[in-house]
């Protein structure tokens, strides 16, 4: 069953406050491709909502309103409040997977998890950089290797970003993950894995040096044929001798 769009239009809503995000949505009767297309045509995007303590159901989701939500950067790890109508309270819920167009980037189906707020949870969480390397400022290169990092918390403790100060890396330091330190946080990557470094700066070198290096200097291969022309006159005296 497809309600019409007003219908919809007055159900869905999204406020954001803040850190708190609030989403509405609509349950869906009907499924399969036909009726998904029918609902991405009227400007709606399909999903599902399951979790551990939680019946599966179907639902739509209004495509302006969400995309307003992932505008506000990292959403899918944040806890969404989710009025769905009909119903008295609304669920926590997280985005667990979201499916976009390889071609357009439009979004095609959306899977929401509803938590249990009292058992923890695995969740991906951005590392954001602060400040400019020393390293860098003598002309070394900042690589940022690993750019986000598996944790487990109970869902009122998933933290937006870990905020990583490198302005005092110099050349050839590094930054492993065993050195980040989360309050309430459990972090399940490997501690010896390189979240950040500075590298030397790359150098292109000249014919020259690179000639010094290999340990030939300019004109001993003159002087080297200059020697050959020597010995071959010195053997043509000999032989004149000889005579």
């Amino acid at each position: 069953m497809i309600f019409p769009i007003e219908y919809v239009n007055n159900l869905l809503e999204v406020e954001i406050e803040m850190d708190e995000i609030r989403l509405s949505a609509e349950k869906r009767i009907g499924t399969g491709k036909g009726t998904s297309r029918q609902l991405r045509m009227k400007g709606f995007i399909p999903g599902v909502l399951y979790g551990p303590e939680v019946e599966p159901f179907s639902l739509s989701l209004n495509n302006k309103e969400l995309a307003a939500l992932m505008r506000t950067g990292n959403s899918s790890r944040k806890l969404i409040d989710l009025l769905v109508n009909g119903e008295n309270d609304s669920r926590k819920v997280i985005i667990r997977d979201l499916q976009r167009d390889p071609v357009s980037g439009d979004f095609k189906h959306v899977d929401l998890y509803q938590v249990s707020m009292k058992k923890k949870l695995t969740v991906p969480v951005r590392i954001h950089l602060i400040g400019t390397p020393e390293g860098v400022k003598l002309g070394g290169i900042l690589q940022h290797i690993i750019r986000e990092i598996e944790v487990e918390c109970l869902p009122t403790d998933i933290p937006d970003r870990i905020d990583l100060d490198v302005s005092s890396l110099m050349i050839g330091d590094v930054i492993h993950v065993s050195e980040l330190s989360l309050e309430k946080v459990e972090i399940l990557d490997n501690p010896k894995r390189t979240i950040v470094t500075v590298v030397p700066p790359t150098v292109i070198k000249t014919a020259a040096e690179t000639a010094a290096e290999a340990g030939v200097v300019e004109g001993e291969e003159v002087a080297e044929g200059e020697g050959e022309g020597t010995a071959e006159g010195e053997e043509k005296k000999e032989d004149e001798g000889k005579e």
